[in-house]
């Protein structure tokens, strides 16, 4: 039997397991005391764990109810709780367009005043498993794009809403449940997980990890924020010779780099990439968020607006096309077959809203421009 192993991220959670367990929630088997590894170690937690993240899955002892720990210096992301508990106050916790991750609880480590624990529902990333048609590649992005606009709309800018920060309820998706941290796999990691689609649930997706978010006071006018490179180091004024820039046209690029490089170019033909093609009617819409001055790029509602445009035409037929490169898609084309007969929609009911406002004058430019530092406008 093999000796029990951790890395430094189980030791900090191994530390904090009674404090944990004294305010409502306990660790997965492999992380109490009378754990004991199973002689067959491959089909055990020995191996499962998070390497490099202050995370860790738990369940809240009072209803047996699964969710994630995320462990925060407030040192170093002085503003992620503060803007995590913002959107998860009244009256902005109960609107349908707040898409940022519900914090359920807030914890100070007792024994390291620094750090705090949020502790929030058990998500999984947005593209597990594999998005099948363009419909549920819609319905994802109209859910994501209603999102950034909230956030938009309440002065905050994420800054890191590249893919690994987007995420959905897996509850629905996942019947039978799965791995917490394998999560193709079941919960005793013995076979693959069950799920079934997501034209079958439409499960609901959100924004997390407000690490580099910021919020910020428009009578300031537009902000001017040093740059701090998220996961995505792509967008062209991070390669500027200035060190600050608007970080809200920064939010529009990299939701548009994600959108070009994962779903439009995400077939290649030999080494190079090529357009998938029924997502082509997108390209217009994804080389303006891409553009390589920041001030021409769309506002959050502009995006959106322009998004609903080119949806709104689609037939059945093309919103049941891939919507991502399957290897076979035999097994698609017979799916949508049978869809056809049961009549079963391509998309979810959607009404688009009618108080959208796309911002105007002065409140564009602070969506879109940039303040001159101090000593130019001086």
């Amino acid at each position: 039997m093999p000796p029990r192993k951790f890395n430094p991220n189980d030791i900090y959670w191994l530390e904090s397991r009674s404090f944990l367990e004294a305010s409502g929630y306990r660790l997965r088997p492999k992380y109490q005391p009378d754990y004991v590894p199973s002689p067959d170690t491959i089909h055990d937690d020995y191996w499962a764990a998070y390497l490099g993240n202050p995370i860790m899955d738990a369940h809240r002892i009072s209803d047996e109810h699964p969710v994630m720990l995320k462990a925060i210096s407030m040192r170093v992301h002085p503003h992620e709780v503060e803007i995590g508990r913002f959107f998860s106050s009244p009256p902005l916790a109960k609107n349908p367009r707040n898409h940022c991750v519900p914090i359920l609880d807030v914890l100070q480590d007792p024994s390291d005043a620094d750090k705090q624990i949020i502790v929030m529902p058990r998500l999984i990333n947005f593209d597990r498993p594999k998005f099948q048609t363009v419909g549920e590649v819609i319905d994802c992005f109209r859910q994501i794009f209603e999102g950034l606009e909230f956030m938009h709309e309440n002065f905050v800018a994420h800054r890191d809403c590249w893919a690994p920060n987007l995420a959905l309820d897996p509850t629905l998706l996942f019947p039978n449940g799965f791995h917490p941290i394998w999560t193709d796999r079941d919960p005793e990691d013995r076979r693959p997980a069950h799920h079934i689609t997501r034209t079958e649930c439409w499960p609901r997706y959100y924004f997390i990890d407000f690490g580099l978010s910021r919020r910020y006071d428009p009578a300031n006018g537009p902000p001017l924020e040093p740059i701090i490179r998220g996961g995505d180091r792509s967008p062209p004024e991070y390669r500027k010779s200035g060190l600050s820039c608007n970080p809200f046209p920064t939010d529009i690029y990299i939701l548009g780099n994600l959108m070009k490089s994962l779903f439009l170019y995400s077939r290649r033909r030999g080494k190079k990439r090529a357009i998938l093609r029924s997502l082509r009617f997108l390209e217009p819409l994804v080389d303006t968020m891409v553009r390589e001055e920041p001030a021409l790029r769309p506002t959050i509602g502009e995006v959106i607006q322009r998004f609903d445009d080119l949806c709104s035409n689609l037939s059945n037929f093309h919103l049941g096309l891939p919507g991502r490169k399957h290897r076979f898609q035999l097994g698609l084309f017979l799916i949508q077959i049978a869809r056809t007969f049961k009549r079963i929609s391509p998309l979810p009911p959607y009404t688009s809203r009618s108080d959208r406002q796309i911002p105007i004058g002065s409140l564009r430019d602070f969506f879109t421009q940039e303040r001159p530092p101090l000593s130019e406008a001086l």
